[in-house]
């Protein structure tokens, strides 16, 4: 991992000009960003500017406009590391295998690439070497606002927008590396999207009485998705030095060249809104909702959902038995219902989706759904905001819940239907995600020289799904002797994404094989992948101009699936490459021939405290009669972390879905997570 991984140097630049005066304004931005990878050769780079301005015409300043344009180009060289590669795919897993015995370069310095300890054996040096894999993505956002303030109290708004992206992305594999099956690989990738986005409203900002204000707004508002592109693949290349390979990709034979292109389903949404908000004496604040959303990617009986939502909340503090109060200096309840609708899917959901070969051979990608609606979410919430002691104490006490309907995910066609393709539909279920969450801040210290706060927040959560009919199998497990393995399930009465597996009761003495209840023929639902509490503390501190932060976060209540331990370093390696280090030495020895199920063996308590940031800062004021306000700052992120998980990080976002339904809490050879310092600067002239 050492020889891999690099003490990676970020930089980041941003200057901004504005100006104006009362008939126009103006601000001018550009930035720069260059971030090496923790991995070696592996980076990030990002130029951008952005020109905001805004302008007011007519005598009376009636008639306003507002412009924005902002670009930015970014390149991402990438490592070779994979959430769903085999043994053999995945740097990080190359190099935790790699026998630490063996060097990874000769004498004269070169790679060791024919390593004579196995085919399958690679060294993650000469994976960095062969591979390269580069992206560029060019965007421009692009937007103008005019309004017009028809009376005092009420004022029309258009906005259009366009955001525009074209990208690339060109990879290769050298011919000389020893991964199965490669000859010299390459392919290179081109993709363009435009997005547009029309939206009017109308504002209605009246004084009805002295203690009665309202703010109304109506609206409607169009969106426009639009996504297609190319590419072409090759294999058995002939190396050329200081060429890369998708540099003559014609190189290649015809048998072992492929070209493709791909036009998403053109995807549209268009909204109709409304919202009043009435304010009586700041003791009282009632909000009303109304949207109605239609999208294309939902079914013709379905296009629209219908969302409304209600919030109010009373300022006790402003009642006259609490106004004088010396005691409580803040106290307001609060409460809210709506409904919200989830549309993020991928365009063509419910129409019928075909893939065009040569000679006009046609496959169906997707099946036609009339009938799908749109997946809804039910939120009610319940909370008490308050503060003591001049808000010397402060803090609140949420009850929520979340009742999601309609679930969406895409299945595989089932007979009698065709014998291949997809479709998507709703499941008849419910997600219900419940939970009483509490803050504190105390501050400790407060006055002209120094203040000190602590604050601290935890929320207790549960999460159950119910009315599901069948089960679902996800969560897939990668590795050698792994393939189509998976470790969870969506099944009515149990939490989301529960584990399902065999039951691990330990090695047997004799024989070095794995022992599991009821002979490993049987799967038990064994815990939940999502946390019984999140929680976070924070305290700041300033003497002067001298000020500190610290953060911390966390979660509790449950189990993560070691998919590195299972597949990466399990015992059969012993021998050819390396093994973790937790199967050596124990009282029973395992056999090398044990073979590495998924079962419960592989689950691992998932608690952790981090310290995720902490600043230090000195603000130095005025430099001469240059420059002003000079702050400098010094910041280091996921400086301590506190687990008994022997992964890599407990924070795990890796994606290991099956055929669309996701999952969660399964940890398999990720990037690394970096500890960054950084040191700012930041002043005005």
């Amino acid at each position: 991992l050492d020889a891999i991984n690099r003490r990676g140097i970020q930089q980041n630049h941003n200057i901004a000009i504005s100006g104006g005066n009362d008939n126009g304004r103006y601000r001018l931005s550009l930035g720069y960003l260059d971030q090496q990878g923790i991995i070696k050769e592996s980076g990030f780079k990002k130029y951008s500017a952005n020109l905001t301005s805004s302008y007011r015409f007519l005598e009376s300043k009636k008639l306003g406009v507002d412009f924005n344009l902002m670009t930015a180009q970014t390149i991402n060289k990438l490592a070779p590391i994979s959430n769903d590669a085999g043994f053999q795919g995945s740097l990080i897993g190359h190099a935790l295998q790699w026998n630490p015995t063996h060097p990874l370069y000769k004498t004269d310095g070169s790679i060791w690439v024919n390593n004579n300890l196995g085919a399958t054996t690679i060294n993650p040096m000469a994976m960095l070497d062969a591979h390269n894999d580069i992206s560029n993505l060019t965007t421009i956002l692009a937007s103008i606002s005019p309004s017009y303030k028809i009376t005092n109290n009420l004022e029309y708004r258009m906005l259009y927008s366009v955001n525009y992206g074209v990208g690339d992305r060109k990879s290769e594999i050298r011919n000389w590396l020893n991964l199965t099956g490669n000859l010299g690989w390459a392919q290179s990738i081109n993709n363009k999207s435009v997005n547009q986005a029309l939206n009017h409203t109308l504002t209605w900002t009246p004084k009805i009485t002295d203690n009665l204000s309202l703010n109304a707004v109506v609206g409607y508002e169009y969106l426009k998705f639009d996504f297609r592109g190319n590419g072409m693949t090759g294999n058995r290349f002939v190396d050329y030095p200081g060429l890369n390979y998708w540099d003559y990709m014609g190189n290649v034979p015809a048998n072992d060249r492929s070209i493709y292109s791909f036009a998403s389903p053109i995807s549209e949404l268009q909204s109709y809104f409304a919202r009043a908000t009435f304010n009586w004496a700041d003791r009282l604040l009632l909000t009303a909702t109304m949207r109605a959303d239609g999208s294309s990617k939902f079914g013709a009986n379905n296009k629209y959902g219908y969302f409304p939502s209600v919030a109010a909340a009373w300022n006790i503090t402003n009642e006259s038995f609490l106004r004088n109060s010396k005691l409580i200096s803040n106290l307001k309840l609060r409460a809210s219902w709506g409904i919200t609708g989830n549309q993020e899917f991928p365009s063509g959901t419910s129409i019928a989706v075909v893939g065009i070969g040569q000679g006009g051979n046609q496959n169906r990608v997707n099946y036609a759904n009339p009938d799908i609606k749109w997946e809804t979410n039910t939120m009610t919430n319940i909370g008490l905001d308050f503060g003591f002691a001049d808000n010397r104490l402060t803090g609140s006490v949420d009850w929520f819940t979340r009742l999601t309907s309609d679930p969406l995910f895409q299945f595989d066609v089932t007979a009698p239907g065709p014998s291949e393709g997809r479709y998507w539909r709703n499941l008849p279920a419910t997600i219900k995600n419940s939970g009483l969450e509490l803050a504190l801040n105390y501050a400790v210290i407060r006055n002209a020289d120094m203040t000190w706060n602590i604050s601290g927040n935890i929320a207790f959560l549960d999460n159950v799904l119910n009315d599901l009919q069948g089960a679902y199998e996800t969560g897939a497990i990668s590795g050698q002797g792994l393939s189509g393995a998976t470790a969870q399930r969506l099944v009515s009465g149990q939490p989301l994404n529960v584990w399902y597996l065999r039951q691990f009761e330990g090695i047997d003495k004799t024989t070095g094989q794995s022992i599991y209840t009821n002979g490993g023929n049987t799967l038990f639902y064994s815990g939940s992948p999502n946390p019984r509490q999140v929680y976070g503390f924070s305290t700041d501190f300033s003497w002067r101009k001298m000020f500190a932060v610290l953060n911390f976060n966390g979660a509790a209540g449950h189990l993560i699936y070691n998919n590195t331990l299972n597949g990466v370093t399990p015992i059969g390696n012993l021998g050819t490459r390396n093994v973790a280090s937790s199967l050596i030495g124990g009282a029973v020895k395992e056999s090398v021939s044990n073979p590495i199920a998924p079962s419960t063996r592989y689950l691992e308590k998932g608690n952790y405290l981090k310290l995720a940031n902490a600043t230090i800062g000195y603000r130095l004021g005025s430099l001469g009669k240059v420059f002003n306000n000079v702050t400098a700052t010094l910041t280091g992120q996921n400086l301590l972390l506190f687990t008994n998980f022997s992964g890599f990080d407990p924070e795990v976002n890796v994606d290991k879905n099956v055929q669309g339904i996701p999952s969660f809490g399964i940890e398999y050879i990720p990037y690394p997570t970096a500890r960054t310092i950084l040191f700012g600067l930041n002043f005005a002239f």
